[in-house]
């Protein structure tokens, strides 16, 4: 079984719209053709020698990372250089690459949410506002006792009807509608050329934007008109946040120490570069995977005690004095690599959902490019 590779960047970017990456990014489709057949995708940081021959040694046909392997413009292609010989042998691997970047860092449920979540900050909120996914208001028709089964299909969508600390949330009234099938329909109730009288119930559920071509779908399937009547608003309430970083609060302070000691093993990390002079007990933290540096103001401005990265440029930290803040620098990879496992997981769960039969696995063989001395 195999599914397009188009139809996996359908699934992609319902879930992290190239829309929402920063500008001048490079996200989405660098190698390969949209038509080619996938059975087999392998999910990493980066396209590294060794992950690209994994990908070859477990007949992946896709390769999808974190890090774009294309990112400034090509003058050439040269195989006596790193990068000509690495983008050579994805070529001659038949491999489509294909990238998620800081489309996937301000997402909702995806990188610096998944980082928030091992971290265990509670009441976990966006750090560095770019965007809102705006609210449109889904309206349906249904014959009465079928407002459960089509209430169902939505809820089964990522963030549909979620509203604050709620989720499932709808609204239902009944009413009567009309219609009259003409010439060639086949109405679930009534005749041909006849005009029909139903009772109904009109169904409310909010949806992301992102997520309307998806939970329509959904709709569709689970209704059992031929023709669905149904509507769209744009609402002006405002939309879900999206952004750079999280920050959050602890359920109880911890010790400086212990939180570092948490920190190093979360990321698998045994050093941690700190700037600043923290509390003695931590309760408000902020978090965001990767280059990072530019948000220690917001952090600190959300009273932040601990801001925790993946990189700090020297400029970004200095002069560090910080009284009561600290910043915990653990490394590029080791802050983003974290979540490829996981993410692995969950596209599984969303190409299965979408009937996709695609085999999803994390690369084994991913590795910091780098080692201390």
């Amino acid at each position: 079984m195999t599914a397009p590779l188009r139809a996996i960047l359908d699934c992609l970017n319902t879930h992290y719209p190239l829309a929402w990456a920063a500008a001048g990014d490079r996200v989405g489709l660098q190698v390969g053709d949209p038509a080619t057949p996938v059975e087999a995708l392998l999910v990493a940081l980066e396209a590294s020698p060794a992950v690209v021959a994994e990908a070859r040694s477990r007949g992946a046909q896709a390769l999808l990372t974190h890090h774009p392997l294309i990112y400034q413009p090509l003058a050439e292609v040269r195989e006596d250089s790193p990068f000509g010989r690495l983008l050579a042998e994805v070529l001659r691997a038949g491999l489509a690459l294909v990238a998620c970047h800081t489309n996937l860092d301000v997402a909702p449920e995806g990188l610096n949410d998944y980082l928030a979540g091992l971290l265990e900050l509670q009441d976990a909120a966006v750090l560095a506002e770019t965007g809102r996914d705006r609210w449109f208001k889904l309206t349906v028709f249904t014959p009465l006792g079928y407002e459960d089964r089509v209430r169902q299909a939505l809820f089964d969508e990522p963030r549909l009807g979620v509203i604050g600390r709620y989720s499932h949330c709808s609204f239902a009234a009944r009413g009567q509608g009309t219609y009259l099938p003409l010439k060639g329909a086949r109405p679930f109730r009534g005749e041909v050329a006849r005009l029909s009288l139903a009772e109904e119930a009109r169904l409310e559920v909010l949806v992301p934007e992102s997520r309307l071509e998806a939970a329509v779908a959904r709709m569709k399937a689970a209704h059992p008109y031929e023709e669905v009547a149904y509507d769209l608003y744009p609402v002006a309430n405002p939309g879900l946040p999206l952004g750079f970083g999280r920050i959050g609060d602890w359920p109880e302070p911890q010790p400086f120490s212990e939180a570092i000691a948490r920190v190093k093993e979360i990321f698998g990390v045994d050093r941690v570069r700190v700037w600043g002079h923290p509390p003695e007990r931590i309760s408000r933290l902020a978090v965001c995977g990767g280059s990072g540096g530019e948000l220690i103001a917001a952090a600190r401005t959300q009273g932040a005690q601990v801001y925790l990265t993946g990189e700090v440029r020297h400029h970004q930290a200095v002069p560090g004095d910080f009284e009561g803040f600290a910043i915990l620098e653990v490394g590029h990879f080791a802050s983003e690599v974290v979540f490829m496992p996981e993410w692995a997981r969950r596209l599984e769960q969303l190409f299965a959902a979408q009937a996709l039969a695609v085999q999803v696995q994390a690369a084994g063989r991913q590795t910091a490019p780098f080692r201390h001395l």
